[in-house]
């Protein structure tokens, strides 16, 4: 049973998610200055403590920038924070199938990118970094290396920042798939697989393997799910 802990909101928290709202909908606008504290914690409704509170957490979060003696303003770059989140709030509802299917997506056309774009020595620095974990805390730092350094010797912003940003959720997946030795030693052989395809520069080969790949995650998973 999927039970989530019942908690109430502090009010500050809950002036964040509004002020939040405001700049998604575009009452409050990059650049925007707020009104001063006094007259903002009229507004809410609430003491100037808690505004204060609220303002510390939008400020840490990167949503507004304060200036001494001048005033409380919204982030210009502001945009691309609230679109940073949407993606955030979309990968939460995935389903652990979603997350497989977009992987093995991503991954198919990067190994291509890595084989048309990749230099041999930045190949040969992935390999290098290839081996059997002996533990799960191992297999994590060496299933990221593996995949960022695919993601960078593609050349691809996106792929970089995608696996270096989200991988705590590609962890989700790989947590479930990595949990005995026997498949950390499967996991080894797959990723050289297809490290050893793209070092020949044949697609096809590194396609394939990438989908063995997924195929062995895929089926790892399903099998912990129905335990």
């Amino acid at each position: 049973m999927d039970i989530r802990p019942i908690r109430t909101d502090r009010l500050s928290d809950k002036i964040v998610n509004q002020m939040v709202t405001m700049m998604r909908e575009g009452t409050l606008k990059p650049g925007d200055k707020l009104p001063n504290e006094a007259l903002l914690a009229e507004q809410f409704g609430v003491s100037r403590g808690i505004l204060r509170e609220a303002l510390t957490q939008l400020q840490a979060q990167g949503y507004i920038r304060r200036k001494p003696k001048d005033g409380t303003y919204i982030q210009d770059d502001i945009q691309s924070l609230l679109m940073n989140d949407s993606v955030n709030e979309l990968f939460k509802k995935t389903t652990y199938s979603d997350l497989l299917d977009f992987r093995e997506t991503l991954e198919l056309k990067m190994v291509e990118r890595v084989i048309e774009r990749a230099t041999d020595e930045e190949i040969e620095e992935i390999i290098e970094g290839l081996g059997i974990a002996d533990t799960e805390e191992l297999q994590h730092d060496m299933d990221h290396y593996f995949h960022y350094k695919l993601a960078q010797a593609s050349k691809n912003i996106f792929f970089m920042n995608f696996i270096d940003t989200y991988y705590d959720l590609i962890t989700e997946i790989a947590n479930r798939s990595n949990h005995d030795q026997v498949r950390r030693n499967q996991i080894a052989e797959e990723h050289m697989a297809i490290a050893k395809a793209i070092e020949a520069r044949d697609k096809k080969a590194a396609r394939e393997a990438v989908m063995h790949h997924m195929k062995m995650v895929d089926k790892t998973v399903i099998g912990e799910e129905g335990k």
